[in-house]
């Protein structure tokens, strides 16, 4: 039996440093904890420490750490049926299709993979080999994948055929009249403390004018944007979603629904892995289907949200600090005046037992309590007062100036036509012009 010897904090990821840890990622963006157990919200670092996670664990946890009935299924896939078959098609992954494309209005068809960057690259690969078109407009970030890392900036990328329009209207509907004819899809990530459900509803109906595939990508927002999403509780058209993170509480799963005549190219778009049939993340996924049905979770979430999201407010607004805490309570965004002031905040918090997601965006699971809430809170303030009481602060309201500069370096959000944002809309349009179409797709479009 293998044994796992570890250290203390320090020792771990300097250990980890020496063999497999990215000085970023792994390192620079996380606070100083190496976890190796975790029950429902709270985790357990290796030196014994416990601490909330207010991340729900980067939103691939609904239910929470050693649920239950995902253990049970995850426990009965493994000891009663094995892991992977040689055949890519099981009475489980039939099951999961069939619950999902009753669940989301989208849904025709199923496509699963591992995870979210997956699922967004089958979209665009299924939307090309579908329509025969090769250009790809996108806002929002799809994951880590080559066509679409440049997902801060607006502006089009010949290696890719992508042309990124930042959210913005103006852009959308000038590349979809200028070159609509040769767009295989309109692919978009849902930013819900930015972006309601009309903004949605308008990109799809531009979309659908110009007879264009239109993309949500709800990797995280499918059952955090209410039960069904963007696409099911928002009343969202769309010719595909994607979804993942929540979908096997933890486990690695993904989905593409969509319709049956442009799923049907999966085949064309080459779309493959030996690993989309395994058995195990299937069982946990329909585990949380069961455990969602009633709608007891996503009430008693909803609840846990709106707690600690107006006691995030509160604490900042007493604090002194300006803040923007805006979006749906299962997913909502936290903004101040700086990306450092947060990390301060947030690194603070951490000493004092919570664990909050750096970036802003904070996530709860069902696993939260009313006391999990209440220390969340705690932490949170003594993290916000410290930092406070030794840092400069211009008091106020957060400037809108300020919310668009933390839109457009999260995620390369710019929805207002300002000069800049214009003249950068004029200069995509004559790389898209100037592009070589020998360099597009090659493949059959629909013929009906």
């Amino acid at each position: 039996m293998t044994t796992i010897v570890t250290g203390s904090n320090r020792e771990t990821i300097e250990r980890a440093r020496r063999v497999t840890a990215a000085e970023r990622f792994d390192i620079g963006t996380r606070f100083g904890s190496v976890f190796d157990s975790a029950v429902g919200s709270w985790m357990r670092d290796v030196e014994g420490r416990r601490i909330l996670d207010v991340t729900a664990a980067s939103g691939a946890l609904l239910l929470g750490n050693q649920h239950p009935a995902v253990v049970e299924a995850v426990v009965r896939s493994v000891r009663d049926h094995g892991v992977v078959y040689a055949s890519t098609i099981t009475p489980q992954r039939i099951e999961l299709a069939e619950r999902l494309c009753e669940r989301y209005p989208a849904g025709e068809k199923a496509v699963f993979c591992k995870s979210g960057s997956e699922a967004t690259t089958a979209a665009i690969q299924i939307a090309r080999a579908a329509t025969g078109r090769d250009l790809i407009l996108t806002a929002g970030y799809h994951g880590w994948f080559e066509w679409q890392r440049p997902y801060r900036n607006m502006g089009y990328d010949p290696r890719t055929r992508v042309a990124n329009f930042g959210y913005n209207e103006t852009a959308l509907a000038r590349y979809l009249d200028e070159f609509g004819a040769d767009v295989a899809a309109v692919i978009i990530t849902p930013e819900p403390a930015w972006f309601d459900v009309a903004y949605h509803q308008r990109l799809a109906e531009l979309c659908a004018r110009h007879g264009v595939l239109f993309v949500i990508d709800e990797v995280i927002t499918a059952l955090r944007w209410g039960p069904r999403g963007l696409n099911g509780s928002g009343g969202v058209r769309a010719d595909m979603i994607t979804m993942s993170k929540s979908l096997g509480n933890g486990h690695s799963i993904a989905a593409l629904l969509g319709r049956a005549d442009v799923l049907d190219y999966y085949d064309a778009a080459g779309i493959a892995g030996t690993y989309n049939r395994e058995l195990t993340p299937m069982f946990a996924a329909l585990a949380v289907l069961d455990e969602i049905a009633d709608g007891s979770v996503h009430e008693h979430c909803e609840r846990m949200g709106q707690a600690l999201k107006d006691g995030m407010r509160e604490v900042l607004r007493e604090v002194g600090i300006p803040a923007y805490v805006t979006g749906p309570n299962m997913m909502f965004d936290v903004v101040t005046p700086s990306e450092q002031l947060s990390w301060d905040i947030y690194a603070a918090a951490y000493e004092h037992g919570a664990w909050f997601e750096d970036s802003g965006t904070q996530m709860v699971t069902a696993a939260f309590t009313q006391s999990d809430v209440d220390h969340a809170l705690e932490a949170f303030e003594k993290g916000a007062r410290a930092v406070a009481a030794t840092t400069d602060i211009e008091p106020g309201e957060l400037s809108e100036e300020l919310r668009l500069g933390f839109a457009l370096d999260a995620f390369g959000g710019s929805p207002h036509d300002t000069p800049p944002v214009l003249a950068r809309i004029e200069e995509t349009v004559e790389l898209m012009a100037r592009r070589d179409p020998s360099a597009g797709t090659s493949a059959t479009a629909v013929t009906g």
